[in-house]
C-alpha cells in the first residue's frame, strides 16, 4: 500500500534554524520504519523536506501534499495532544477522497473534537502509538 503519513511540523521545529527537533526526527523515522517494515511505501512531508521547514511556496507544498494523498491508499495521522492545523487538513482531504484513514495517538491522549467526530461518524479508525507491526497490520 501507499501510505501518506500526516505529522505535525508546527510544534516540533526550532524556528531559529528551521530544523525539526532531533528527538522528534528520530521518533518519526522509527515510526515510518515500522510502517515500511510491513512492505508499505510511505510519503511523509517532513522526510521529503529533509526535516527542515520548506521555504517554497506554501500553495505548492499544499498541492504536493494533496497530490500525494490522492495517490495514496491510506493516510495515517500521527496525533499529539495539540491538534495540528496541517494534519487536520490532510485528514479532512483524505476523508473527502474516501481514503482509509487511521488516527494514531498515545493512549491517555483524548482525541480532539474533530478527530473524535470522525471516529464517531465511522469514517476513520484509531490505533495506539507507538505503532506496533501487529496492530498496524490489523488496521491496514
Amino acid at each position: 500500500m501507499k501510505i501518506f503519513v500526516a505529522a505535525s511540523y508546527s510544534t516540533q521545529v526550532n524556528y531559529d534554524t528551521g530544523e525539526v527537533f532531533t528527538d522528534y526526527k528520530t521518533w518519526l523515522e522509527a515510526t515510518l520504519a515500522t510502517i515500511e517494515s510491513l512492505g508499505h511505501t510511505v510519503f511523509c512531508a517532513l522526510r521529503e523536506d529533509q526535516y527542515k521547514i520548506n521555504n517554497t511556496d506554501p500553495a505548492a507544498a499544499f498541492r504536493l501534499d494533496l497530490q500525494r494523498i490522492k495517490e495514496s491508499d491510506a493516510l495515517i495521522a500521527l496525533l499529539s495532544d495539540k491538534p495540528s492545523v496541517g494534519v487536520q487538513t490532510e485528514v479532512g482531504a483524505a476523508v473527502a477522497l474516501n481514503k482509509q484513514v487511521v488516527l494514531a495517538h498515545s493512549p491517555g491522549h483524548e482525541l480532539a473534537y474533530f478527530n473524535a467526530a470522525t471516529l464517531k461518524a465511522g469514517v476513520v479508525d484509531v490505533i495506539d502509538l507507538p505503532l506496533s507491526p501487529a496492530a498496524l497490520k490489523a488496521k491496514l
